[in-house]
């Protein structure tokens, strides 16, 4: 990993919707950094402890359903990984990997969540992540349900 200088502003999907006041404050905690492809940024089942943003790359998306593994590509600019973890404290469902070298920016969830206690309005940003997170795994479950026909289902007969 490359660490670069921390960036002032990012155009992502979390600051969007918060002040500059916000972002910069924010900022006063990120880390920016060049990952290598295969890099593991989210793992099912292990707590993160940072949120991960995609400035730039692809990443795929692997979400665990119906006995098998479905994969997303992301090529979303801006794109936050980690919040349903870090706001709710269960395990992640989902493998976040680096496909290519990705520039990210992470930042820890200690310092994100002692903000979301004092600045309560990022609770709007944060609603509107989870929104378009829940959206994008309904897509998955919608597609994958498309792609695999259902499985035969087995007739049991009771006993007379």
């Amino acid at each position: 990993m490359n660490t670069t200088p921390v960036h002032k502003e990012a155009a992502n999907e979390l600051y969007a919707m918060l002040s500059p006041e916000l972002r910069a404050e924010l900022a006063r905690h990120e880390q920016c950094m060049t990952v290598p492809e295969g890099t593991k940024l989210i793992r099912h089942g292990v707590q993160p402890d940072q949120l991960v943003i995609v400035n730039s790359g692809k990443v795929e998306v692997a979400l665990a359903c119906s006995h098998k593994s479905v994969s997303w590509d992301c090529t979303e600019i801006g794109k936050v990984f980690g919040m349903r973890a870090a706001i709710s404290g269960e395990l992640p469902e989902i493998n976040v990997t680096t496909v290519e070298s990705c520039r990210i920016t992470t930042l820890p969830r200690d310092a994100f969540l002692g903000l979301l206690k004092t600045h309560p309005e990022i609770y709007f940003a944060v609603a509107k992540v989870l929104s378009t997170d829940l959206q994008i795994a309904d897509r998955i479950l919608r597609d994958s349900s498309r792609r695999y026909p259902p499985a035969p289902r087995v007739k049991v007969s009771k006993p007379v």
